[in-house]
């Protein structure tokens, strides 16, 4: 009976076609020693091999663009960042991905025996992914098409009652230089508020009085104690979580 609930937990956790009895047996031996869900799903990665599973149902990924300097069209780096993905229903960590933010997709850098690949998995099958530490979701449901809302967005603050979220995006620039063609990334991020199955455009604290109107004295008077000369992004989020505690301490 173990060995049946064994296998039974391992194919909801992970899209594949048989698992041989001996890595049942395996998995029986050492389930004990696994403490957390992310050291699960990396044993169980390395167990059956990362390329047998759902997440290497993407698109090989190709560099476009020549860039010559600091202006690339990727999240914080050109380099390789630590995150972890829900992918197909599936969740996968100890990956190394990059975020390209002109044409919104990931990239993920996986390994297939002595072979590195560069994978871009299919956008619409992405539920979430981290990178540095950093979440973003996918929207794409029929609200955020007709609010002209889609893509991945960081989740820069979230409760029960609402998300603040932010759109990283990156404008392509076309330059010439003596002998060669090349291109420039400059970065154009916004701000949403995702409440009450709307979604708000956020770029001030007026744009937070308009959604919560109850609470305009109070967001003045938070706004003006605690506007930051910079960092303008933190400010929104303290404002957010000040909205939420109003909102908390009214529903009691």
């Amino acid at each position: 009976m173990f060995f049946f609930n064994a296998y039974q937990l391992l194919h909801e956790k992970r899209l594949i076609a048989c698992i041989p009895l001996f890595y049942v047996s395996c998995f029986s031996f050492v389930f004990g020693q696994v403490k957390s869900n992310d050291n699960y799903h990396e044993w169980f990665d390395e167990l059956v091999g990362v390329e047998n599973t759902a997440l290497y149902n993407g698109i090989g990924y190709i560099e476009k663009y020549k860039v010559i300097n600091e202006y690339h069209k990727f999240y914080k780096t050109t380099d390789f960042l630590p995150g972890s993905i829900v992918y197909d229903k599936n969740y996968y960590s100890g990956l190394e991905m990059k975020y390209d933010l002109d044409e919104d997709l990931v990239v993920l850098n996986l390994k297939n025996g002595s072979r590195i690949i560069l994978l871009q998995p299919i956008k619409s099958k992405i539920e979430r992914f981290t990178v540095d530490n950093q979440l973003f979701i996918n929207i794409h449901d029929s609200l955020s098409l007709a609010s002209n809302v889609s893509g991945f967005h960081e989740v820069l603050y979230e409760n029960p009652d609402f998300q603040l979220l932010e759109k990283h995006q990156k404008k392509r620039f076309v330059r010439k230089g003596k002998n060669t063609i090349y291109y420039e990334f400059k970065s154009r991020n916004f701000n949403i508020l995702f409440y009450n199955n709307n979604y708000f455009p956020i770029s001030k604290r007026k744009d937070f009085i308009k959604v919560f109107p109850e609470y305009k004295k109070q967001i003045e008077l938070f706004s003006k104690k605690t506007f930051p000369k910079s960092n303008y992004r933190q400010h929104l989020v303290s404002l957010a979580k000040r909205i939420h505690q109003l909102n908390t301490s009214n529903s009691k």
